[in-house]
């Protein structure tokens, strides 16, 4: 077996890089490349997201001063530079607000719409769904707004979905439809009381859910008014109490006479009463006998 030297080896090693050592020196390269890369997009992008936070700081500033145009301006600014950033779809959706409470339903369905074709996060483009189809139906458009609460697919707005769908069903006279959405989007919220009474709202009555209301009580006979000359009338009078039992005195026994006692004067009888407004007629002597001559 031969000797394997020293320098039979340093040979082997010149001719492996040789054949290997570009590949080894490309392939550290990149990695170096990709671990700077890595960390300067890492750092770009938190740059970019810094940038279009204080962006979206000064568009919400200039949205609560009564100068609407400085905010629209500072949020196109905000859209067109960060496109992609989760604050531009937080502006256009403030902006939409915006329009709607300014009544100009054409621009929010814009501003949504836009929402949903740029927005990156899935809840972001639900909610613009879900407020652009409240937009439609105000408008009048409630067969435009069934196909955006059909892509709604966030679970935490199944609620507000299943209410809308509701109210977008009662509006169209189909109350069954309705009572099915309200109840869905009831045992979704977990217990609503509004939601509860849209629902209580559709249930027909019954003879047991209807009470009778009270009897109103008699009015009271209204006094006639007074007559001029004639005399006021009597008042009414009290009803009359109870008579209240009387116990019978005790009478005494009366005591024997004493025939030596003087009797008792005897009262006179009563004057006959005499009108005082008329005087008596004097008598009439009665005619004296005529005699014979």
């Amino acid at each position: 077996m031969e000797q394997y030297t020293d320098d039979e080896r340093v040979e082997d090693l010149k001719k492996w890089w040789k054949e290997n050592g570009t590949s080894i020196i490309v392939g550290i390269g990149l990695g170096l490349i990709a671990i700077f890369g890595w960390q300067y997009w890492g750092s770009h992008r938190t740059a970019q997201a810094e940038q279009a936070s204080q962006a979206y700081d000064a568009f919400v500033a200039a949205a609560e001063t009564p100068d609407a145009d400085q905010a629209r301006q500072r949020a196109q600014t905000l859209l067109a530079d960060f496109p992609k950033s989760p604050y531009a779809a937080l502006a256009a959706l403030r902006l939409a607000k915006l329009a709607v409470d300014g009544g100009d339903s054409a621009t929010a369905s814009q501003r949504l719409e836009w929402v949903i074709e740029n927005a990156r996060l899935d809840e972001l483009k639900d909610i613009a769904r879900l407020r652009l189809a409240r937009v439609l139906a105000a408008a009048g458009r409630p067969s435009d707004a069934e196909p955006h609460l059909t892509r709604v697919t966030t679970p935490s707005l199944t609620a507000e979905r299943e209410e809308l769908r509701g109210d977008l069903a009662l509006a169209g006279n189909d109350p069954g439809k309705a009572r099915i959405a309200y109840t869905a989007a009831l045992a979704a919220s977990g217990g609503n009381a509004l939601l509860q009474l849209k629902l209580d709202s559709l249930t027909p009555p019954s003879a047991d859910s209807v009470v009778p209301a009270p009897a109103a009580p008699p009015e009271s006979p209204k006094p006639e008014p007074a007559t001029p000359g004639a005399a006021p009338a009597p008042p009414a009078a009290p009803p009359a109490e109870p008579a209240v039992p009387v116990a019978p005195a005790a009478v005494a026994p009366a005591a024997p006479a004493d025939p030596a006692a003087p009797a008792p004067p005897t009262a006179a009888p009563p004057a006959p009463a005499i009108d005082s407004g008329t005087a008596p007629a004097p008598a009439t002597p009665a005619p004296a006998p005529t005699t014979g001559q």
